[in-house]
C-alpha cells in the first residue's frame, strides 16, 4: 500500500483559495516567547532552568549547556542588580533630603530621585517578577545606603550623628517603601521639620 503524500503548498492554495496559505499564516507564539515579552528576568531564570534540565543524550554535540544556562541567567541577574542599584540610589538621597545639613541642595536631590524612581518604574515594568521582590531587593540595600551617606557626610566634614539622630535603628529600613520610597513626588521632611 502506497504511504499518503502530504499537499503541497500549491495544492492546498489551489484546494481552498480564501484561506491563508501556510507559508504566510503567523506563527504561533510560543509560551516562552509569550514570557519574554512579559518579564525578561523572568524568562532568562526560565531558559537557563529549561537548559540545565535538558537530557544529556538529547543535547547536540559540542553545545555547552552549563555555559549557555550561565549566560542566560546572568543577563536576568544585571536586570536585578540594575534595580537594587536604583533603589539603593533612592534611599541614599532620602536621608540626605531628611538628615542633611546642607539644604541648598534639596532641589537636585529631588530632581535625581525623580528620575531614579523613573528608571526603577521602567525596569519594573519590563520585569514584573522584579516588582514582586522589591521588598527582598530593598532589604539588601538599606545598611549599605545609610553606611554611605554617613561616609559622605564624614568626607564632607560633618559629624553623621546629628544627620542621622531622627533614625529610631540606623541599620534598619527607616522609610516604607510603596508609599515612600518608590512613590512617585514623595520626599521626607527637610531637617528640623
Amino acid at each position: 500500500m502506497p504511504v499518503p503524500r502530504r499537499p503541497g503548498r500549491a495544492e492546498l492554495e489551489m484546494s481552498n483559495p480564501g484561506a491563508c496559505s501556510p507559508a504566510i499564516s503567523e506563527p504561533a507564539i510560543s509560551e516562552a516567547a509569550e514570557l519574554h515579552e512579559r518579564d525578561f528576568h523572568a524568562w532568562t531564570q526560565d531558559q537557563a532552568a529549561r537548559l540545565r534540565a535538558w537530557p544529556e543524550a538529547l543535547r547536540p554535540n559540542a553545545l555547552d549547556i552549563a555555559s549557555l544556562a550561565e549566560e542566560i541567567e546572568s543577563m536576568g541577574r544585571s536586570q536585578r542588580g540594575a534595580a537594587q542599584s536604583l533603589v539603593q540610589q533612592i534611599i541614599l538621597h532620602l536621608p540626605k533630603l531628611r538628615g542633611h545639613p546642607a539644604q541648598e541642595y534639596q532641589r537636585r536631590w529631588q530632581k535625581e530621585i525623580d528620575s531614579l524612581r523613573d528608571q526603577i518604574g521602567v525596569i519594573f515594568e519590563e520585569n514584573p517578577s522584579l516588582r514582586v521582590r522589591r521588598a527582598e531587593i530593598a532589604a539588601t540595600v538599606w545598611a549599605r545606603a545609610l553606611r554611605i551617606f554617613q561616609r559622605d557626610l564624614r568626607r564632607d566634614g560633618l559629624d553623621p550623628r546629628p544627620a542621622l539622630a531622627w533614625l529610631a535603628e540606623p541599620e534598619e529600613a527607616c522609610f516604607d517603601l510603596d508609599a515612600e520610597v518608590l512613590a512617585e513626588d514623595w520626599f521626607p521632611p527637610p531637617p528640623g521639620a
